[in-house]
């Protein structure tokens, strides 16, 4: 009895001081922040210095310092330090260098731990994002199995990169900084690192005695071709799959347009001019409707939710025309009619505004006011490229590349280069 109440007093001490001790340490950690200060104005680009203290009544365990979004998601490095030490000041750099990054409302959230009591700490900072800036004006060459990309500098040019490989059409990743080239029969696409030079990833099949890839186009932070065997693929900036659809048996994709939530797909039959219009789920790859073409689609544009601008040549009398498609009751319609002659060019200057080349003419056609209007005559193109950031038009007519300030329609720059141009793209830097 006297040792069964020996270890009940002892266990009753021992539960007193596990008290003691719980209450000895239920004082929190105090953080004072100096810098940055509450609802500061802060750029991209920009360094700040992260300075303050953190203090216990027994140990300083661990800080963390994150800069967080309104989702609560950290957006750039978490600084942590372990002190164990009653008192720890701090006063390092913080780098918002994060080209991504957008401009909005952030906070940085600073927590100190004892080991057993955390306390945290929250300051509210405005960011403005890193300007977007035009960084190159890229364009493609090739001879046979040899195809180069140059930056053109005004009226020069400089070599970046000669791959071998044939040609079916270039790509900028202004996201993953990289320029893209994709080969026709040789069945390649090569994307490089636009800082070294240096291969970032691609794709290699078997050479083909057809052609292989069947068209190109970037969107967003991804490159979509389309595939001779009836396949539509995507590939973000590492090289990974990120879309996959399978068009009708013994079709393939010419043209391509992601639309919200929607694929759109010019494809053409193997051996016949037969050729549908395809919307499919993004999300699935699934087809959601199909509708059989009377004309070649030059390019596809997006419109108004659920349709797109359709610029296209009719089969019968190779004409130029303009069509709403839309995707979600699968029917097209003509607002109003072209002149006649054929669209060897498109480029949108904004949603439903469009310059075609035609007859040796550049035309505005716009689709908002069913109008055509005229904006350059006497300018023969093959291809057509507008700059919306820089609001410059790029006119290439075999060898030479002609740059015009699309507002005045002056001549900023010509320059001819040795070979024909296939295909010119613009980087940024983000």
């Amino acid at each position: 009895m006297k040792n069964t109440l020996s270890i009940l007093l002892l266990l009753s001490f021992l539960i007193f001081l596990n008290s003691c001790e719980k209450i000895t340490d239920e004082q929190i950690p105090v953080i004072s922040i100096s810098s940055p200060y509450n609802n500061q104005q802060i750029n991209g680009n920009d360094t700040i210095f992260i300075t303050g203290t953190a203090s216990d009544n027994k140990v300083i365990r661990s800080i963390s310092i994150s800069l967080r979004n309104n989702n609560d998601i950290p957006v750039l490095p978490t600084i942590t330090y372990s002190p164990n030490e009653k008192s720890f000041s701090f006063n390092d750099p913080y780098f918002f260098d994060d080209l991504h990054m957008p401009s909005g409302q952030y906070y940085f959230s600073i927590q100190a731990s004892d080991g057993n009591n955390t306390t945290s700490k929250y300051i509210n900072i405005s960011y403005g994002e890193i300007p977007k800036t035009r960084t190159g004006v890229f364009f493609y060459d090739n001879s046979g199995n040899s195809t180069s990309i140059y930056q053109l500098n005004g009226n020069s040019a400089n070599l970046f990169k000669t791959v071998n490989s044939d040609f079916l059409g270039g790509a900028a990743n202004s996201y993953g900084q990289q320029l893209i080239t994709v080969g026709k029969y040789t069945a390649k696409i090569m994307a490089y690192d636009i800082a070294t030079g240096n291969l970032a990833w691609n794709t290699a099949y078997p050479n083909s005695s057809v052609p292989y890839y069947t068209n190109v186009f970037f969107h967003d932070k991804e490159l979509y071709v389309g595939i001779r065997n009836s396949e539509i693929r995507a590939y973000n900036s590492n090289g990974s799959p990120t879309y996959f659809s399978n068009v009708q048996t013994n079709y393939y994709p010419e043209n391509g347009l992601v639309h919200d939530n929607v694929f759109i797909s010019e494809e053409k039959a193997i051996g016949n001019n037969t050729r549908f219009i395809t919307a499919y789920w993004t999300n699935s790859g699934t087809i959601i409707h199909q509708l059989q073409l009377t004309e070649d689609v030059v390019d596809i544009f997006a419109f108004t939710p659920n349709k797109a601008v359709l610029l296209a040549n009719d089969y019968t009398t190779n004409d130029g025309k303009i069509q709403i498609y839309d995707a979600q009751f699968n029917s097209k319609s003509t607002p109003f009619g072209l002149s006649a002659g054929t669209i060897i060019d498109t480029e949108e200057i904004s949603t439903g505004v469009y310059l075609i080349a035609q007859n040796g003419n550049l035309v505005l056609v716009n689709a908002n006011t069913h109008s055509t209007l005229p904006y350059l005559n006497g300018i023969n193109a093959n291809k057509i490229k507008y700059d919306a950031f820089s609001n410059e038009l790029y006119v290439i007519d075999g060898n030479t590349i002609t740059a015009y300030d699309f507002s005045s329609k002056s001549v900023l720059f010509s320059y001819t280069h040795t070979s024909p141009v296939l295909d010119l793209v613009f980087l940024f830097n983000k």
